[in-house]
């Protein structure tokens, strides 16, 4: 052991000798190099001397806005690339009005919070799981609160509210969520809403984090806002344990988060002794200590009053974003399969209008081509014609090598209703057109929305893929269209 030591101690030596040689020579040659460039500009006319000069200043320049961009921290739930504000919201909503969506909802948003504004009221929301103190905080803050319970979103989960000027004359409303063990096991969208239209976040818990609460910390802190953690029922930590929790909750949320220690009251069970010696057990109430909390919150209501408003307001057009986004993703896919079904109907019709119908229908025909062009117009992809062609004849080959199976199906699919006669050459044909184009505007669908372009071969083998998904119930779907616009026809 100890021969094997000195051999590495021994290998380590020659290593640091080896790049200090090299570094110094390094070091060496640069400067030489810089000296000779030096000693030549000097021997230039002041144009190229100059002109040189600022070649290298602006190359340095270049590199260090670079690093710049490359490693400035972003804040929050706001981007550089996300800030919205509320004109950019406004002509966003009166696009998708356009477009024909309902935004109601939306412009709700806009509207409470231009009521909070003009309220001029400062709103708290606390989190945390159920029974862990929040309401029993409150009301140990807000001894003399105006209390609203309302339910918001159409959510049976009761919201409560708890307005009360503070000493200092800031007007609070403090705002009761449900949460995670009283919802749905997550953080749901009602309470994460709540935490973007709020100023302050307060996080309530009864023990040191588990992982649950601290995922749902980590959720509330992406929101940006000003953030206090309250450890409640601290009666049962003594001061060492106490800082124990500090130091965990700093190390895991890698943040110096603002903690407060708390006992929001409530009742306790104490054995009363009499003269006698008989034992009694009694309740009595437990008094309440919030002063740490209060006075960080006031700390952080002075220390932040000029952007509280600001953070809101940002935080509630992302919020608005969004939704908006979410809601358009929707209302752009209903629509598309609305096109899909609406195309899917004239191809089946004209199949049918057909003496022979032939396989290239979907091909040739301008049928496909619209379809497509009508999908990418909603979504707003360019489409050329080029894309379009080449889409189709990728998916000519696949659905070729499928048509006898297509038949097949769609044969059965009409059998599947008694009473229809003989299953004639144009009606199986309707059917397999219309288990093909419903498959081929799905893959549109799909193509757009994962990909945000129009690209030929994946498009092609998505609609392959589709092609076989769910034939027979498919293919009853479209017998069923069929035999109803043939009874329409007599």
């Amino acid at each position: 052991m100890i021969k094997a030591g000195k051999k590495l101690k021994i290998l380590l030596a020659i290593g640091v000798i080896l790049i200090t040689s090299m570094l110094l020579l390094f070091i060496f040659f640069a400067t030489r190099t810089a000296l000779d460039v030096w000693d030549r500009l000097q021997t230039l006319p002041d144009v190229i001397f100059y002109g040189y000069i600022a070649a290298i200043g602006f190359i340095l320049l270049v590199a260090v806005v670079t690093l710049y961009k490359l490693f400035q921290p972003t804040t929050g739930v706001l981007s550089k690339q996300e800030r919205v504000d509320k004109d950019s919201i406004l002509k966003e909503l009166d696009n998708a009005e356009q477009s024909g969506m309902q935004t109601d909802a939306l412009r709700g948003e806009l509207v409470e919070l231009e009521q909070r504004k003009a309220a001029g009221s400062i709103h708290i929301a606390l989190f945390g799981d159920v029974s862990t103190g929040k309401s029993s905080i409150i009301k140990a803050v807000l001894p003399d609160a105006k209390i609203e319970t309302h339910i918001k979103g159409g959510s049976t989960q009761e919201i409560t509210e708890y307005t009360w000027t503070s000493s200092s004359g800031d007007k609070l409303i403090l705002t009761d969520l449900p949460g995670r063990n009283e919802a749905t096991g997550t953080l749901d969208e009602l309470v994460q809403d709540e935490a973007v239209r709020a100023q302050i976040v307060i996080y309530v818990t009864d023990t040191d984090l588990t992982r649950t609460q601290f995922e749902d910390i980590q959720t509330l802190k992406s929101f940006g806002k000003p953030m206090l953690i309250a450890i409640n029922k601290s009666d049962r930590l003594n001061d060492e344990s106490r800082e124990q929790i500090r130091q965990r909750i700093h190390e895991r949320l890698q943040d110096d988060v603002k903690i407060a220690f708390t006992q929001s009251g409530g009742m306790e069970e104490i054995v009363r002794i009499y003269p006698n010696g008989k034992e009694e057990v009694v309740l009595r109430p437990r008094k309440a200590d919030v002063d740490e909390l209060t006075s960080l919150l006031q700390d952080e209501i002075d220390a932040q009053a000029d952007i509280l408003e600001t953070l809101r307001d940002a935080s509630v057009f992302v919020l608005v974003k969004q939704k908006l986004d979410y809601a358009m993703t929707e209302f752009q896919h209903a629509k598309a399969l609305s096109i899909v079904k609406s195309s899917t109907r004239k191809a089946v019709l004209g199949a049918m209008a057909s003496i022979s119908p032939g396989t290239d229908l979907v091909i040739q025909g301008v049928l496909g081509s619209m379809m497509v062009k009508d999908i990418c117009k909603l979504y707003g992809v360019p489409a050329r014609q080029l894309d379009i062609d080449n889409f189709i004849n990728f998916s000519q080959g696949y659905m070729k090598k499928s048509v006898p199976l297509l038949m097949a199906v769609a044969g059965n699919g009409l059998k599947a209703f008694p009473g229809i006669g003989t299953v004639t050459g144009g009606l199986v044909h309707a059917v397999a057109y219309g288990i093909i184009f419903d498959a081929l505007g799905r893959a549109i669908i799909k193509t757009l929305e994962q990909r945000g372009k129009l690209k030929a071969a994946p498009a092609s083998l998505t609609f392959k893929e589709m092609l076989g998904e769910n034939m027979e119930s498919r293919a009853k779907l479209f017998a069923r269209l069929v035999l109803d616009s043939k009874k329409e026809k007599q």
